[in-house]
């Protein structure tokens, strides 16, 4: 049930992501897309791993060294794409109309901002499960002290040895009493 509600949120955020970068399409820009690129990435904050304790904390902090050095990479990416989508439009073999050059920007950012939502949803996720993780109360291992039994010796219980003792015993008896 946690993965469908993780899943909605994935696709909410990336389809309220897209909805706002189509909100720029028509006036995008080279440093206003890398503008919009940048305020993605600054939706998504890392947690504070002192808020957790023991191995939860030591996971926390490279997780948000992961997770920085992802944003990091997209938003280069997403940057170094900008950029080449600014050189091709303005070298002379594939020169772009200013619409063609919006429409490759915006899909640009659209691209950079659905990664950004889905390593946030992600970190949301391994963060939610470190803090459960560390809030289980485990109980204390006790261990069982070996108590020795002593050996007691059971007599003998085979049926066919009993009944021929019986009978030699009533047997003799039976002898003794004639």
């Amino acid at each position: 049930m946690k993965r469908n509600v993780l899943g909605a949120a994935i696709v909410a955020g990336g389809l309220a992501l897209s909805t706002s970068v189509a909100g720029f399409a028509g006036n995008l820009t080279p440093a206003s897309a890398k503008t919009v690129v940048s305020d993605c990435a600054k939706t998504v904050t890392v947690t504070d791993p002192a808020s957790l304790s023991g191995e939860a904390r030591t996971e926390a902090t490279a997780l948000n060294a992961e997770t920085t050095a992802a944003l990091a990479e997209i938003t280069a990416e997403a940057n170094s794409n900008i950029d080449e989508a600014v050189a091709e439009s303005t070298d002379e073999d594939g020169a772009k109309d200013a619409a063609a050059l919006n429409a490759q920007l915006t899909e640009v950012v659209a691209d950079a901002c659905t990664a950004i939502a889905s390593l946030k949803a992600e970190y949301a996720a391994a963060i939610a499960e470190l803090k459960a993780g560390a809030a289980e109360v485990k109980p204390p291992d006790v261990e069982k002290q070996d108590v020795e039994k002593k050996d007691v010796e059971k007599p003998e219980t085979d049926k066919g040895d009993s009944d021929s003792n019986r009978a030699d015993e009533s047997g003799s008896d039976r002898q003794g009493n004639d």
